[in-house]
């Protein structure tokens, strides 16, 4: 009877204790985890606090696992609003409407209220983060983070190497807590490259402390903004850490030279090997990269960025393979390739090494330069965008020349390759691309072309531009064929001619109203206002086909995966019409006159395997404007289209 009572007392317990309490999420400037792993900690703590709805710092954690998860601000929002219905205008229902509000004056608000109460030497990060703007302090945090020995050495050692990326006063621009704080214990703890000044582009939005910090550092801005501040500060140095997101530096990509752990921006072309060389070999801290002192997992933060030093390795390497020292270039190889053994990212990293560079100049041969000119159309200020994606016609003349040139390892990097394909796909692969004008079964010569390598994509634009340039009669001096980057391709999605900003979100379009018929007027309607904006054909009823692959009589605007068993369209078509692929201007254009930017096939962009766009196959809700589809070396779902910066007028 002692046992079952027992028993029974535990059972009556268990409730008051709820369900096991998930782990706690750790701070970014300690360890970075991978987006499934915050997503699982995030369901975990919502099973928990269904049971234990009153435990305060749960919902913090609750919190942080959905905004690392990359939760969209909707969803945030639903647990900021649940901690502020249980916990009223306590320290937690503060802290988690500033990190939902940001930098704003109202995040700083609550941010200072939240602080007043928490646990001094849990919040470090934070009250940092508040001391810097509030100009007040930060030393004295600086030292208490870094005697708490929180940050493995890790960090501290990649933070160091960014720092000796600057020249002497740069400025470095920075985003986040996971590289600025570090960065900041060592000028304030330690006394490490005090005259580079940070730049963290998440403070600066504050207009205040942008005020504060520009006059500090004597830097101008025009009309308030800091995209051009290179433009308003001529006498300063930029640089730009490799850690910021891509979208914030892609219409400098030419003007950016990797100099080590960040990029320098320069208006005029420069040699940057030398300095890269000075800096890697004479200023950095590397031993940490082949040793691991400290017995740091797998997932500290500052391993998690070594993969950042990948590419300074490389172009190193391509110094050392250019100066003919094998010794030297081997060492690199062997660092890049052990790197990318821990990142995960061997294949990519494979292709990359892979590479040979082409020839300098090729053979001029004669091209249809009106042709050419009259196949692109104007994106914004000197970016062009061919109006179809390059077909197998266009790609095969390249292949034939490269060939006829006798240029074979060109060729070997720019032929089509379906060695992988099962004999089904191999045998379809090779009727499309080698088929003739005279084929009677089918011709795919105005189709795209597919089944290419991203570095093949990038020697056709090579090829294009040296061709170009020594044409009679071109339209302009000077060009340079590339692929976009993801927000030039987006905004060419759009199609919008009149955009204002590169910044999809930002933009403001004019549209039909939703309505009866086709209102005869225009509303103006902001992109970042809406939960998506998924198509180029928003002009005809804004409302009813932004985020529609299909028009009001249920007809296919694009060639894409559609689903099974729909309803046929008026015209008695099924489905999109199409089985694969479709001629490249079967759908209508967007009102830039850019064809197939939704479906056909998925578009490279200058980023190794990732495509836009989707394609043939791919659903609906992965062929969107805003959609990055990611691919290995080759894909016959992934092709190109050619955009055009013009040089020189």
């Amino acid at each position: 009877m002692k046992t079952v009572g027992i028993i029974v007392m535990c059972l009556l317990v268990l409730p008051l204790f709820g369900a096991y309490r998930p782990e706690d999420i750790p701070s970014k400037v300690v360890e970075v985890k991978a987006r499934n792993w915050y997503l699982e900690k995030y369901r975990s703590w919502r099973d928990y606090l269904g049971q234990n709805a009153q435990d305060k710092s749960g919902w913090v954690e609750c919190f942080e696992a959905a905004l690392y998860s990359g939760m969209p601000s909707d969803g945030l929002k639903e647990i900021a609003d649940e901690v502020n219905k249980h916990f009223p205008n306590s320290s937690e229902s503060h802290w988690v409407t500033a990190r939902l509000l940001g930098y704003t004056d109202d995040g700083i608000v609550h941010l200072e209220k939240a602080l007043a109460d928490l646990d001094h030497h849990e919040w470090l990060v934070d009250r940092m983060m508040l001391s810097e703007i509030k100009g007040v302090n930060r030393a004295e945090y600086s030292r208490e983070l870094f005697h708490s020995n929180v940050m493995y050495p890790s960090l501290l050692n990649y933070a160091y190497n960014v720092l000796m990326s600057v020249g002497e006063n740069g400025i470095l621009i920075t985003e986040g807590e996971t590289t600025t704080i570090p960065i900041w214990v060592l000028q304030d703890e330690m006394g490490v490259r005090t005259d580079v000044k940070i730049l963290n582009l998440e403070l600066i939005e504050n207009n205040a402390y942008q005020e504060r910090v520009f006059g500090e550092m004597g830097i101008k801005t025009r009309d308030g903004r800091i995209e051009n501040l290179y433009e308003a500060n001529p006498d300063q140095s930029f640089y730009y850490a490799l850690t910021l997101p891509r979208q914030h530096f892609e219409r400098l990509n030419d003007k950016l030279y990797v100099v080590g752990l960040a990029s320098l921006f320069s208006e005029t072309e420069i040699n940057n090997y030398e300095v890269l060389r000075a800096n890697i070999e004479d200023r950095f801290l590397l031993d940490y990269l082949t040793v691991d002192f400290n017995g740091e997992p797998k997932t500290a933060t500052g391993r998690t960025f070594e993969a950042n030093y990948i590419v300074p390795f490389y172009l190193l390497k391509q110094y050392y393979d250019q100066q003919g020292d094998d010794q030297k270039s081997k060492f690199l190889e062997a660092q890049i390739k052990s790197i990318a053994d821990r990142s995960q990212i061997r294949g990519r990293v494979n292709m990359l090494l892979s590479q040979k560079p082409g020839p300098r100049t090729f053979k001029v041969i004669a091209l249809d330069i009106k042709s050419l000119d009259k196949g692109l159309t104007k994106v914004k200020d000197n970016i062009y965008a061919g109006v179809h994606e390059v077909t197998n016609a266009e790609y095969q003349f390249f292949l034939t020349y490269l060939g006829n040139q006798k240029y074979d390892e060109l060729l070997e990097i720019a032929r089509y390759r379906f060695e992988d394909y099962d004999p089904i796909n191999k045998a379809f692969s090779q009727s499309y691309h080698f088929n003739t004008k005279d084929d009677k079964v089918m011709n795919y010569a105005d189709y795209p072309t597919m089944d290419i390598s991203f570095e093949a994509a990038k020697l056709y634009c090579e090829w294009l531009t040296a061709q170009y340039n020594e044409q009679d009669g071109r339209a302009f001096k000077k060009v340079k064929f590339r692929l976009p980057s993801r927000q030039e391709w987006t905004m060419a999605a759009l199609g919008y001619v009149d955009f204002q900003s590169w910044n999809f979100e930002d933009n403001v379009v004019r549209a039909r109203p939703d309505g009866e018929g086709k209102p005869r007027y225009f509303e103006e309607y902001r992109i970042g206002d809406y939960d998506s904006v998924s198509y180029p054909w928003y002009h005809g009823d804004w409302f009813k086909l932004r985020n529609s692959i299909v028009n009001e009589k249920g007809c296919f605007l694009a060639n894409i995966k559609a689903p099974e068993n729909v309803t046929p369209c008026v015209s008695g078509r099924e489905g999109d019409g199409y089985r694969l692929t479709s001629p490249v201007l079967s759908y209508f254009s967007n009102d830039m006159g850019l064809y197939d930017v939704i479906g056909n096939v998925a578009e490279m962009i200058n980023e190794p395997g990732k495509a836009m766009g989707g394609s043939w196959n791919h659903p609906a809700n992965e062929s969107t404007i805003t959609s990055i589809n990611e691919y290995d070396e080759r894909s016959n779902a992934v092709g190109f289209r050619i955009f055009m910066e013009v040089l020189e007028e």
